[in-house]
């Protein structure tokens, strides 16, 4: 459930809606794929904002199958948040 009184975090006109979930233990990181994705306009400015505060990098940039250029950083409870932009199309 969304807690009545969080204030959802936002940045560069982007919220994040959070729950809360009653018995923490049903949450669990998902192996090898990511547990939570951003999508942003600059991701090479997200990249470089987020080395900057030191975060641990899951994986580095790189243009995935999907269509995307993203990268992941993973949160020290060990869920991973990927943070992806769509790659432009051939022109």
């Amino acid at each position: 459930m969304i807690h009545p009184t969080s204030r959802p975090p936002k940045r560069d006109g982007a919220t994040i809606l959070l729950a809360l979930c009653e018995e923490p233990a049903r949450i669990v990181p998902v192996d090898k794929i990511w547990n939570a994705y951003i999508r942003v306009d600059d991701v090479e400015s997200s990249y470089a904002g987020v080395q900057e505060r030191g975060a641990g990098i899951d994986y580095t940039l790189y243009d995935a199958p999907s269509g995307f250029r993203e990268f992941d950083v993973q949160i020290p409870d060990g869920h991973d948040i990927a943070f992806g932009q769509p790659l432009k199309p051939p022109s």
